[in-house]
């Protein structure tokens, strides 16, 4: 028989492992994503796109998107965390990420996912997310 406080804690930490990984659908179910105007993501921002796992970022060199799926337990970032021009931190486990989604504290251990970015004629972005892409990868906008 096991004592009422190991019970316990095994069945908080079980529930709290299925409510993060039942949270969590992956990018690559959620195909391509409309991320907003081009004209309207200023250099330096990061920003969730609602209702998806993913998020979309401008830096110097252009617009990137990145997974919001931590590499640690497959939490989703969006739902249980933070995602700001800071950074993001996933609720879960306390892992944070950079604003180009580098592992700065543990636990997770691998980076985010980067996909690809694209604008129409009139510059209205999508983000593809159906395949990873090189994290130094930018669509450059005027």
């Amino acid at each position: 028989m096991i004592a009422r406080r190991t019970f316990l804690k095994v069945v908080a930490g079980a529930a709290a492992a299925n409510a993060c990984s039942a949270a969590a659908a992956g990018p690559a179910d959620v195909g391509d994503v409309t991320a907003g105007a081009a004209a309207d993501l200023h250099a330096g921002t990061l920003t969730a796109l609602a209702g998806e796992p993913v998020c979309i970022g401008r830096d110097a060199q252009g617009v990137y998107a990145m997974t919001l799926i931590c590499t640690h337990a497959g939490c989703d970032i969006g739902q249980q965390g933070s995602v700001s021009s800071q950074g993001l931190d996933c609720g879960c486990h306390g892992s944070r990420f950079d604003a180009v989604g580098n592992v700065v504290r543990g636990p997770a251990s691998a980076p985010l996912a980067h996909f690809a970015v694209s604008a129409d004629a009139s510059g209205l972005l999508t983000v593809h997310t159906g395949g990873e892409v090189d994290p130094s990868t930018r669509l450059v906008v005027a």
